[in-house]
């Protein structure tokens, strides 16, 4: 039997052992197997597996993981039995054929063998001699056949084999133990190994989670693919979680190994530092070139504090240590280790908008040109007693340059240094146009608009409008509205309004300039035109008007004043069945035409009625009637008026959405037409015939609306499913399932015999005493028990199931080896009815009482006798 799955990775042939010790010795080198070190970081070996086996990974002193090939051969984890071989080669796996590693079944009836990397296990002939440990049998189909009974047990001397006896068989079980302890076997802690059943043999199976523990802290206790090792742990770990010692990465626990691991040791400043020598913590002394702690200095002295180089300070000259007074007139300095202060030169700034004068003091001037600003007509800059000042022009006076022209203002001195503008009324912005004034509105030019209707005489106008421009005035010539002060040019003249309505010219004579009425009759190009024209009116309403036949909407459109049918038409024509938009007499009053409604709404022709031709108003086709003279095509059937007279069988006039057309009656509804009956047990099929309805006696599928003749009824289904039929009691014409205890005699689906019948719930299932394959659910019974379908589960110590399905007693001195009921070995049932006791001591056995023996009588000797 194949392996299981799980325990391929971790088996490992003799030779695979070999090659893990040379791997993890480090001391082989191969072609191409240099080590790869990576940037990955680590803390120990454990951070860096790569799940390969053909790497040895280690964690370097640097803490960076590196992974460093194996030599080139086979690779330490193989699986045993599948025809082939990982090899390791440059430390990437690689898969090759081998024929020698055979796949042992611990079966001695096949002949396990290797082709081409394919394993098989092929049975030896029938009939032959086979032996396991100490037992011998024959082979049959594959399996080594041994005898047994119980007297003679069965043992192979195997400690990874299940040994097992059928009694109902005599012949012996042998089940291979995988994948668990081997029984009895003493396992070795700390090497790295598992003894393990593998199919029925014990075997050492690598076990990377049995490391060995040498009880050394700065070590790593480890096993790579099966080979135990104790490596030292990476230099600088703490020895023990609480302890500030580390290892050394030789597997030693010392006190340091850098000088970080001496701080919180060494008390620290800055001219005493803590050092790691020989693995010992010690003070490092710094030299007078470093700096004292800040503290210890005092700024602007011209001295600093460093250490002595024995741990101590002492005092140097520091000319970069300059003294600082604050003066912006002052220059500071170091003189040896003594500070000084010097006046800087006169006129250097300082302060807030300040100079430095000859004595090192910082004042406001020493001349004028030192004080902020600029002189100009209105003010000009002073020096007195070193305070800066300003002397002022005189308020108002006007400024000699700067002046602009035509702005209404002037440009003067305010009195005290500032320059301000003043309204000036004398001087306007002059624009030459005669439509607008001249004039200033405070400091701001101004040139409004002259009111309109002031004569103007300027580009050829006469009149200035109310944009201030000169225009013509109403009644003279023009050529676009901008021409004229009104801004409308109708008709080729000024006019007073825009004039655009129908019928509305403003150079009509008489009134040339006035928007006037077109006289009735003549038309007004272009918009009243060909088959409209004016009606005159004067009361401000001109309208264009249609001319009959054309299309209306109301009275008030037409010329004639009637507008009917959406048509200007020559009367009110307000007779049934008369129209004044029929085609090719639109805006005369006639009949109209034969099937056209009249949509009138002072004359009733609707619901569904329509016009003869003649003046007279009939049914349409759809519409409900009680005689045939109700309709226009003389046709009333089904209540409906109808294109004909629709007198076949299963034919109707009255379908919904079809009302008024003979089509077929609808598959599965009734022709209850008294001359064509289709109703009962009969109904139409949708294409004019008439079937049997579902349920009823029918010869063939053709008969039925359902198209299906199953059990001599019209069915619903083709029903062809196992233990269906169409024809139970209570539900015939409906594929039903059988009920339970019935047989399916439908010769697709055959259910019939002495060992089989129906569930009722479509499945065919054995009766008590046939056999069951796959248990319970072959069974009607719904119990499997000793291979046949039973009245129960006889499940109860002693009891079987016989061939007719019942559950009888196990016969007395017999064994009960159902797993569940074991009965085995130095006992055997009692021959009674299941219950407490039915298994008892076979005899020869050691008894204490007649109830503990299957033979019912316990010897005086102690032990049961027949």
């Amino acid at each position: 039997m194949p392996r299981p799955r799980l325990l391929s990775a971790l088996l490992a042939t003799a030779f695979v052992a070999s090659a893990l010790v040379q791997a993890a010795s480090c001391a082989l080198e191969t072609e191409g197997s240099k080590p790869t070190q990576t940037t990955k970081p680590c803390e120990s070996a454990a951070n860096c597996d790569d799940g390969s086996s053909c790497t040895v990974d280690t964690c370097s002193d640097e803490k960076i993981c590196v992974y460093t090939p194996v030599a080139d051969g086979p690779n330490p984890a193989q699986t045993v039995g599948d025809c082939q071989r990982i090899d390791c080669a440059a430390g990437q796996e690689v898969t090759v054929t081998d024929d020698a590693d055979i796949p042992d079944d611990n079966e001695p009836c096949t002949n396990d063998a290797c082709q081409g990397g394919t394993p098989s296990n092929t049975h030896t002939p029938d009939g032959g001699v086979c032996q396991r440990g100490n037992e011998s049998g024959t082979c049959q189909d594959g399996v080594c056949q041994i005898s047994c009974d119980a007297q003679n047990p069965c043992d192979d001397g195997n400690a990874c084999t299940d040994d097992f006896c059928n009694f109902a068989t005599s012949t012996c079980i042998f089940t291979n133990l995988d994948g668990q302890p081997t029984p009895g076997a003493t396992q070795n802690p700390g090497d790295c190994k598992q003894k393990l059943c593998v199919n029925g043999k014990d075997t050492d199976v690598t076990d990377d989670t049995d490391v060995p523990v040498d009880v050394n802290t700065c070590t790593d206790d480890v096993c790579t693919n099966g080979v135990p090792s104790n490596p030292p742990t990476t230099s600088g770990t703490p020895c023990t979680p609480e302890d500030t010692d580390v290892c050394d990465g030789a597997s030693n626990c010392v006190q340091c190994t850098e000088a970080v691991h001496c701080i919180g040791i060494i008390a620290e400043d800055e001219c005493t530092k803590a050092a790691c020598m020989n693995h010992t913590c010690v003070k490092s002394y710094m030299g007078t070139d470093t700096l004292a702690s800040p503290a210890l200095q005092t700024a602007g002295n011209c001295k600093k504090i460093v250490c002595d180089g024995n741990g101590g300070t002492t005092e140097f000259p520091d000319d970069t240590d300059k003294p600082n007074d604050n003066n912006a007139c002052t220059t500071d300095s170091c003189s040896g280790s003594n500070p000084t202060s010097m006046p800087v030169a006169q006129g250097t700034a300082c302060g807030m908008n300040q100079v430095c004068n000859s004595t090192g003091s910082c004042v406001g001037c020493n001349t004028a040109a030192d004080c902020q600003g600029t002189d100009d007509f209105c003010k000009k800059r002073t020096c007195t007693n070193n305070v800066c000042g300003f002397d002022y022009t005189e308020s108002n006076t006007p400024l000699p340059n700067g002046q602009t022209e035509d702005d209404c203002k002037r440009l003067v001195c305010d009195g005290a240094g500032n320059t301000v503008t003043v309204a000036d009324s004398s001087d306007p912005k002059v624009d030459g146009n005669e439509c607008t004034q001249d004039t200033c509105n405070g400091t701001t030019p101004s040139n409004p608009n002259q009111p309109a209707g002031t004569m103007c005489n300027q580009s050829g106008g006469d009149v200035c409008n109310t944009a201030g421009q000169c225009k013509k005035s109403n009644g003279k010539s023009c050529a676009a509205g901008g021409d004229c002060a009104s801004t409308f040019c109708i008709d080729a003249v000024c006019c007073s309004t825009n004039c655009n309505g129908t019928c509305r010219a403003c150079n009509l004579a008489g009134s040339l300039g006035t928007c006037s009425p077109v006289p009735k009759g003549q038309e007004d190009a272009p918009s009243c035109t060909g088959a409209s024209s004016c009606d005159g009116s004067n009361n401000g309403n001109s309208a264009c008007k249609k001319d009959d036949g054309q299309g209306c909407g109301g009275a008030n459109e037409c010329v004639s004043n009637f507008c009917v049918d959406g048509r200007c038409c020559v009367s009110a024509c307000n007779t049934t069945c008369q129209a004044c938009n029929v085609t090719g007499s639109e805006g005369s009053c006639v009949n109209i035409p034969a099937g056209q409604p009249d949509v009138s709404a002072s004359m009733t022709c609707d619901n569904g009625s329509v016009c003869n031709g003649s003046g007279v108003c009939k049914k349409s086709n759809g519409t409900t009637c009680g005689a045939a003279s109700d309709c226009l095509s003389n046709f009333c059937v089904d209540g409906k008026c109808c294109e004909n007279a629709c007198t076949g069988t299963c034919k109707s006039c009255g379908i919904a959405g079809s009302e008024g057309m003979c089509v077929n009656i609808a598959s599965g509804q009734e022709d209850n037409n008294a001359s064509m009956t289709c109703t009962g047990t009969k109904s139409c099929d949708g294409s004019g015939g008439c079937k049997t309805d579902n349920g009823a006696s029918c010869s063939m599928g053709t008969d039925c609306l359902s198209t299906f003749c199953v059990d001599s009824v019209c069915c619903n289904n083709a029903c062809t499913g196992t233990c269906q039929a169409c024809n139970v009691s209570g539900n015939a014409g409906t594929c039903s399932n059988i009920p339970p205890g019935n047989e399916d005699t439908f010769p697709m689906n055959a259910c019939v015999g002495v060992n089989q019948s129906c569930d009722g719930m479509g499945e065919c299932k054995g009766k008590l005493g046939a056999s069951c394959v796959d248990g319970a659910a072959d069974c009607l019974s719904g119990f499997c028990a000793d291979g046949v379908c039973c009245e129960n589960a006889c499940g109860a110590t002693c009891m079987q199931c016989n061939a007719s399905g019942s559950c009888v007693a196990v016969p007395q001195f017999s064994e009960d080896n159902s797993p569940m009921n074991a009965c085995v070995g130095t006992k055997s049932c009692d021959g009674t009815t299941a219950g407490n006791g039915a298994c008892k001591l076979d005899n020869m056995q050691p008894c204490n009482g007649d109830g503990e023996c299957a033979s019912g009588n316990c010897h005086s000797s102690g032990e049961c006798r027949p």
